[in-house]
């Protein structure tokens, strides 16, 4: 596993974020653009659902999905940018273990409070779902800006 890892490390991208004076400085600004746009848009849906906003249907913000998920692809692809950078490192840190799981438990939450809003569901579990979600994304991006310090 580590010869896999380091190979990833010594890729051209691995090295070009690592050593070069931009590289890193690129990939990150480009991780918080798209954290920005995918955050956004499930900040402001989950808050709607908890209140904020009454008078603007909660299913009216569906619209915005679509940059929510163009910006999670940029995330997507700029995260593993910077992974490449430090594969041997992030791979057994557990803070970056704990980022991508509250990222796939907040992302599957949100899907669980999308089919549970447009099913008219039990607005006390979508309550719920909706502030776990948000939990799970603000503990993600903690999280990720901890790594550098563990």
């Amino acid at each position: 596993m580590d010869g896999f890892l380091l190979a990833i490390e010594e890729s051209a991208l691995g090295v070009y974020i690592r050593e070069d004076a931009w590289g890193f400085a690129i990939a990150l600004s480009v991780h918080a653009v798209g954290m920005a746009m995918a955050l956004g848009v499930v900040m402001l849906v989950n808050f709607r659902i908890l209140g904020v906003l009454k008078q603007v249907p909660v299913l009216a913000h569906s619209a915005l999905f679509g940059t929510a998920w163009l910006g999670f692809i940029i995330n997507l692809l700029s995260g593993i940018a910077l992974y490449s950078s430090h594969a041997t490192e992030y791979t057994y840190q557990s803070v970056f273990i704990l980022k991508i799981t509250l990222l796939a438990i907040g992302g599957y939450l949100m899907k669980l409070t999308m089919e549970a809003v447009e099913a008219r569901g039990d607005e006390g579990r979508i309550k719920l779902y909706s502030f776990v979600t948000i939990s799970c994304w603000i503990g993600a991006v903690i999280t990720g800006r901890l790594m550098a310090y563990f």
